[in-house]
């Protein structure tokens, strides 16, 4: 959320005091957080994957990824949050599905193909120790119109949380968008 500016700026609207934009684009800092720089360490032109030099464990990562699953950014942050860190990631259906010849690279607003992403998403994560404590809809659709979600996880524990219950509640939300 550098390039874009998303992220960062909520992030610092919101009371981080540093926010490190990693971000495989060089020079494209979004202009709105050009007069926050103080606060934001750029490394850009840097893949989250291979990221490997973070002076401290973090408190928050968030992430928005476009072209790659969350599935290969999310192990390399275990080196970089605190235990009781949160992760908040915008899913990008498209890139995380094994569905693409199904869905011919288009926009996935099938709410049965996005359950089965979603679940998949859910299963790969607790099965990596990350642990899924909520999922929403995004309040904004993505480019071109796609759903997305936000999903918030933890490293500490693992949470009892109804998921069927919290995707049906986002798909509710979700059919705002009139598609």
């Amino acid at each position: 959320g550098a390039s874009v500016g998303g992220f960062t700026d909520c992030l610092l609207q919101n009371g981080a005091t540093k926010v490190y934009a990693v971000d495989t684009a060089k020079e494209l800092l979004h202009p709105s957080l050009k007069c926050k720089k103080e606060n934001i360490v750029e490394l850009l032109g840097v893949d989250a994957r291979n990221l490997k030099n973070l002076p401290t464990k973090v408190d928050i990562v968030t992430v928005d990824v476009t072209f790659s699953s969350l599935k290969s950014i999310l192990p390399n942050i275990k080196n970089y949050i605190k235990k009781e860190g949160d992760i908040i990631v915008l899913v990008k259906p498209l890139f995380e599905t094994d569905f693409r010849k199904e869905t011919r690279f288009k926009i996935i607003n099938d709410f049965e193909i996005l359950r089965r992403i979603l679940w998949d998403l859910i299963d790969w994560n607790i099965a990596n120790f990350f642990f899924p404590r909520g999922l929403i809809v995004s309040p904004l659709l993505g480019k071109g119109g796609s759903v997305e979600f936000l999903i918030h996880i933890r490293i500490d524990k693992e949470y009892l949380t109804d998921f069927e219950k919290i995707i049906n509640e986002a798909f509710k939300d979700a059919a705002k968008f009139k598609f």
